[in-house]
């Protein structure tokens, strides 16, 4: 796999090694609802065991709410960004987008709490900083009543940014602030509290929103997209399970 070879040859004898990942449909197998995405415990231990490596840094970079991401992961000295790196804690970090209304947020969840009723299946997640609307279990002949809702409600909200993922979109502050921007702020943060010397920068995600990292991280990083679309990123790979068998493999080089 090219992937494993670039990563064996940048990664050395002492080079040190920053993971910065996205959870659903990376770590956790894209589930049928929010509430029910589970990090499998082999999944936990590899990347307890990666996080106290003294050659490398872990990061958990996910759309859900910050202590969501936080107490699905359940890992200590790991830097945790919630949706989207709006919100960043972790390690001596902490950070909250000064720009973010909540109470904004709320009034645009609400406005979708009340066409979502009227559609079966639709799941409106208010996660305080962005809002987001799941579709995952609406019939297809009622798809088209999520789209008209949701644009519907961009309309009326022109402060916020609309962005489509995987059975779900998201309401995000229009600030400037991207998983692009929250990975370069990770990144800053977490070479100070290494030694010294060369670092290897790897970013993995799924989506749509993952993009932006990938952006941030072309001509310095490994950036690897879990699935079968590629995208901006440079490597890729099937899906959860062979993104863990990566995990362990890198966990055995730096561990």
């Amino acid at each position: 796999m090219r992937l494993l070879g670039r990563l064996d040859e940048e990664l050395g004898a002492d080079a040190r090694l920053m993971a910065i990942l996205d959870f659903d449909g990376t770590l956790a197998p894209i589930a049928s609802s929010p509430d029910a995405a589970v990090l499998a415990p082999s999944v936990r231990a590899t990347l307890s065991r990666l996080a106290r490596s003294d050659r490398a840094r872990l990061a958990i970079l996910s759309g859900r709410a910050l202590a969501d991401v936080r107490r699905r992961v359940g890992l200590a000295s790991v830097v945790y960004g919630g949706c989207h790196g709006l919100e960043i804690e972790g390690c001596g970090l902490r950070f909250r987008h000064p720009r973010v209304r909540p109470i904004r947020i709320a009034a645009v969840g609400r406005a979708l709490r009340v066409g979502a009723a009227a559609i079966p299946g639709a799941h409106v997640e208010f996660k305080r900083l962005c809002v987001s609307v799941h579709y995952r279990h609406v019939a297809a002949s009622r798809r088209g009543d999520v789209d008209r809702l949701v644009a519907h409600v961009a309309r009326g909200a022109p402060d916020l940014t609309l962005i489509g993922g995987r059975k779900v979109f998201d309401f995000i502050p229009r600030v400037g602030w991207s998983k692009g921007e929250a990975v370069r702020m990770i990144e800053r943060h977490e070479r100070q509290t290494l030694p010294p010397g060369r670092t290897v920068v790897l970013y993995a995600g799924d989506d749509a929103t993952d993009e932006a990292a990938f952006e941030a991280l072309r001509d310095h990083g490994v950036t690897v997209r879990v699935g079968p679309r590629r995208g901006a990123a440079e490597y890729g790979v099937d899906g959860v399970a062979q993104l863990h068998g990566l995990l362990r493999w890198l966990v055995r080089k730096v561990g």
